[in-house]
């Protein structure tokens, strides 16, 4: 009983410290834990035991991290990303290490009592030694994977009032079965490639340069020009409200950087369409190097895997984080002015810039500026999740005003053509409990979009406040270059939120909008066959 309870105690632990663990005691779970801990006890192996306990700490500490600083457990896809999101993990550890540090006593001291309770016991209780027992364990153990590898994802997401322990086998079974591994089930549609032509007749009007600048984590109604109280957009707004520009309510194909930018980039819109991913028929580097464009990729963000995912031999300049380290740890997103500085006048490019700004920790995208942000808080007292909010109003601020010296640099350099701004996906802040993203949200889902046009006069994407989504945005960016994209798939209206894989497991959500609201529909998930 003493070890079984102590199997428990994380969840009561953390919920003294943290209002995001809603786990509850379930009597179902409650005897499997006592079944498992039993069969260690009547194994009489140390070995086993140890085994056992030590691969239940490992992922409870990071499960009860996750829920810690995220608000909500961890799911099968979220584990797949630890690998590609390292660092922004370990800057988010650092940042919220004061605050949340009381969660790895949470999760530590339990196991350290069990750990302890195990290796004192086993020599001094006289139990049976059945050698048997600790390979009822395995097999137990082992049926999570087993039936993972035969079933739908969506029977291992997380359930916030199940047990974290119990989360934590279901996802981490689900990702051992299948994220690392072969693919076992096709859910995926038999979607048609789409159909790329030449259209000459655009040749006279096709802009040329185009600007598109994708900042990290930023929801549209943060935007002062959108009607946030805040005037987080005091640049931006000026051009709004002149005419000078147009603002758009974008939807985000995806709830994470990878899967948004290779959905975005290859103008992509179902989820599972792998054939037309990987082809790059419509990608925006290819299209746009075959119409005589120098294409650059610019970037401040991690990961040159971004790239994996786009027509690497359409892409001319490549500049991002690992080849310039040294800039950006010094002065941040600011790095992109000085990448930027090697441009001359006079030639036809696509430049796509990929920048964090409100990546959190959000107090790193103005930290290192000598002119402080603008003074939010607007009261005396302020609660950790006001304090959040506050640090991430400044890096809206700090981006609108890292968007106006971007535009200097366009009209210096006399570029005639699309400027174009918008976001990879939104971000939680504190709805329902949550924090950041990769979860399928009208808060992910909804990002800004800003089109502002110089030199000879450009077809507008819409009206101001028009919805527009990420695949409709790289069609008309096609369009510009002299490219017709035809879809055959389509579905007027129909599009898709997809999670944070768009390659393997696949969550998505259907996304239309009705009344000018958007509409999210149920949480669905697939594995297409070729997804491996």
């Amino acid at each position: 009983m003493a070890s079984t309870s102590l199997l428990l105690l994380d969840d009561r632990l953390q919920q003294l410290v943290n209002p995001h663990n809603l786990a509850v005691f379930k009597p179902g779970w409650c005897a499997a834990l006592m079944l498992i801990v039993t069969c260690l006890w009547l194994s009489g192996s140390r070995i086993a035991a140890n085994a056992v306990i030590a691969l239940f700490a490992g992922m409870q500490l990071l499960q009860l991290c996750h829920i810690a600083a995220i608000g909500r457990p961890l799911s099968p896809l979220d584990i797949a990303m630890i690998p590609h999101q390292s660092r922004d993990i370990g800057e988010a550890v650092r940042a919220e290490l004061g605050q949340n540090w009381p969660s790895l006593l949470a999760g530590g001291v339990p196991y350290a009592l069990l750990l302890a309770l195990f290796n004192l016991g086993l020599p001094r209780v006289p139990l049976p030694r059945l050698r048997w027992a600790w390979l009822l364990v395995a097999l137990v153990l082992a049926f999570i994977p087993y039936s993972a590898a035969r079933r739908n994802m969506m029977r291992f997401m997380p359930q916030p009032q199940r047990s974290s322990l119990h989360n934590s086998l279901m996802a981490f079974g689900y990702y051992a079965a299948n994220l690392s591994g072969a693919s076992v089930r096709s859910d995926a549609d038999p979607y048609r490639p789409y159909v790329v032509e030449r259209d000459a007749r655009s040749d006279a009007a096709r802009p040329r340069s185009i600007w598109l600048v994708i900042f990290d984590s930023t929801r549209t109604d943060h935007w002062g020009m959108a009607g946030y109280a805040r005037d987080t957009t005091p640049v931006m707004s000026r051009w709004v409200a002149q005419g000078d520009a147009r603002w758009h309510r974008g939807i985000a194909g995806a709830a994470a950087t990878r899967a948004s930018t290779a959905l975005l980039l290859n103008g992509v819109r179902e989820p599972g369409h792998l054939e037309q991913l990987r082809s790059h028929r419509g990608n925006l580097f290819r299209l746009a190097k075959q119409a005589g464009y120098r294409t650059y990729w610019l970037s401040t963000q991690y990961g040159n895997d971004l790239l994996e995912h786009q027509d690497k031999a359409g892409i001319d300049v490549t500049r991002t984080r690992e080849t310039d380290p040294e800039p950006v740890a010094a002065v941040g997103d600011d790095a992109i002015i000085d990448m930027l500085a090697p441009l001359k006048p006079g030639e036809p490019r696509l430049i796509v810039l990929l920048l964090r700004t409100a990546h959190f920790p959000y107090e790193d995208a103005y930290r290192r500026r000598a002119t402080p942000p603008p003074q939010w808080p607007d009261t005396a007292v302020s609660s950790p999740a006001q304090r959040k909010i506050d640090a991430y109003d400044h890096a809206i601020a700090y981006q609108d005003d890292l968007v106006g010296r971007l535009y200097q640099r366009f009209e210096a350099l006399d570029e005639q053509g699309l400027f174009v701004v918008t976001s990879d996906h939104g971000q939680m802040l504190g709805e329902d409990g949550v924090w950041g993203h990769n979860v399928l949200t009208p808060q992910i889902a909804q990002v800004p979009m800003l089109v502002r046009s110089r030199g000879p006069a450009q077809p507008p994407l819409g009206e101001n406040g028009e919805w527009i989504f990420h695949n409709q945005l790289a069609f008309a960016l096609a369009a510009r270059m002299g490219y017709r994209i035809d879809n055959p798939n389509a579905q007027a209206g129909r599009y898709f939120l997809q999670g944070s894989d768009a390659f393997g497991d696949i969550l998505f959500r259907e996304a239309r909008v009705a009344d000018g609201q958007l509409v999210l529909g149920e949480l669905s998930g697939l594995r297409p066959a070729s997804s491996r």
